[in-house]
This record gives structure tokens, sequence and C-alpha cells, in this order.
């Protein structure tokens, strides 16, 4: 977890001490419905995992985000 909190830091341009698992869109002013996008993309580039558009609206968390990783689609 602490790669892809460091990783989302990255996007974000951020301090990676201000996210953590339960940090949610809307939390950090980066996290717009933009960045949303940009996100999805590069989680989707850097692990290989394809994340359906019907399943973006349930990834709310980096928790979340994480898991759907781990897990795949």
């Amino acid at each position: 977890m602490d790669e892809f909190i460091q990783f989302v830091a990255d996007i974000f341009e951020v301090s990676v001490t201000e996210l953590n698992a339960n940090t949610a869109y809307g939390m950090v002013p980066q996290w717009d419905s933009l960045m949303q996008i940009r996100l999805i993309m590069e989680i989707e580039s850097k692990y290989g995992v394809t994340i359906p558009i019907d399943e973006v609206s349930s990834l709310h968390t980096l928790a979340d985000f994480y898991q759907y990783i781990k897990h795949g689609s």
C-alpha cells in the first residue's frame, strides 16, 4: 500500500503524508473529476488492469482503488 500511496502522491503532486488509504475523492483539492480520470488511466497503465467505466462509481477511496488493483477486474 505504501508504494501505491507514493504513486498517487506523485500523480496528485502532494506530499505522501497528505494521503492514506481512507483518502477519498474530493478530500484533496487536486482530486477533481479530471484527476479522477487521470488516476484511473495511470493505474491502468502502471498496474496492467482495466477499470470498466461502470466500476468507477464504486471507487471512492484510495483503499477502493488499491483493492481493485490487488483483485483485478
